[in-house]
């Protein structure tokens, strides 16, 4: 099996890695040049902090595009802002079998994706997996938990070969036929963690050390479950409060994405996590005034930290 991952970050290279140890045809795709050299020239290195191991793993590397042809998996990591712009150009080496997998945050990748690609070679997933990008070829396993997919025609029988591969590769994975209830139910955690680290500079575990970061949790979470009651989602836990707050504890090293996309500078994806708050809510006539000011406050500091970084 070849599986090309597409955004080959800290996620990308924790799935690409972990595959890579296991035997599989692993191609790691991303612009970072620095980062696909480094990794060309001594593999690369995942920390697991939970054990004190270092692995070195030495898939193949590459930014270029044509590489990645064949796949009988592309698995999407890339930020969601970039969508879009990926799926049109990726389409063209994908053959009548490959499955496109997206793992990524927020709200409208798969759509974007089906667009593309067609719901028989979509598929869609949450994971709680976590990790942090530590320097180019370096990254840390900062936290594990269940991974959970779907085609997006639900003919999950495609999925057979991939759960097998995962399986091998140390992730906990399952089959799923409800995604879009899961993939609510992860966009809630991401709200109620992703722009508050970015914000504060914070790992996730620190959140909990501030009683009015914590509150401000609250408020986020709130709004989000009142516009997914609206629209009938079931979530996969009974308390999304506390759900959220133990994965900070389950994650409590990680430097969360959107605070890894401020330390580069990065555009982040707000608009796909509480900003998509927002835009549900508004629609459904329910106000949501602190994922809006929050929202508001990562685009503005977005355009700081660039300002600073010209």
């Amino acid at each position: 099996m070849k599986i090309s991952v597409i955004g080959s970050g800290a996620m990308g290279s924790l799935f690409g890695g972990k595959l890579s140890l296991s035997g599989f045809d692993v191609v790691l795709y991303d612009i970072n040049r620095i980062h696909i050299e480094r990794i060309l020239l001594n593999g690369l290195e995942i920390e697991e902090p939970s054990t004190g191991e270092i692995l070195k793993a030495y898939p193949m590397a590459t930014s270029n595009q044509q590489d990645v042809e064949g796949s009988d998996l592309m698995l999407v990591f890339v930020k969601s802002t970039s969508t879009d712009s990926v799926a049109r150009e990726f389409a063209r080496y994908a053959h009548e079998g490959t499955i496109v997998l997206t793992l990524q945050n927020g709200l409208g990748n798969e759509d974007i994706l089906c667009k593309y690609f067609g719901r028989n070679r979509t598929a869609v997933g949450v994971t709680s997996q976590g990790a942090t990008f530590l320097a180019p070829g370096i990254i840390r396993h900062a936290g594990s938990g269940p991974t959970r997919i779907c085609m997006s025609d639900n003919q999950n029988e495609k999925l057979s070969g991939i759960l097998r591969a995962f399986l091998k590769s140390g992730f906990e994975v399952s089959l799923e036929r409800n995604i879009a209830d899961l993939v609510w139910s992860k966009l809630i955690i991401n709200i109620g963690i992703n722009a508050l680290t970015a914000i504060t500079g914070l790992e996730n575990g620190k959140l909990l050390e501030y009683p009015e970061i914590k509150q401000i949790i609250a408020d986020l979470v709130e709004e989000a479950v009142n516009v997914a009651e609206k629209k009938s989602v079931k979530l996969s836990y009974s308390n999304p409060l506390q759900q959220v707050y133990k994965v900070i504890e389950n994650t409590g090293l990680n430097r969360s994405s959107m605070l890894q996309d401020f330390d580069r500078g990065d555009l982040t994806e707000i608009d796909f996590i509480n900003n998509a708050i927002v835009k549900e809510g508004r629609k459904l006539g329910i106000e949501t005034p602190c994922n809006s000011l929050i929202s508001r406050l990562v685009k503005s500091l977005e355009l700081i930290n660039r300002e600073r970084m010209v």
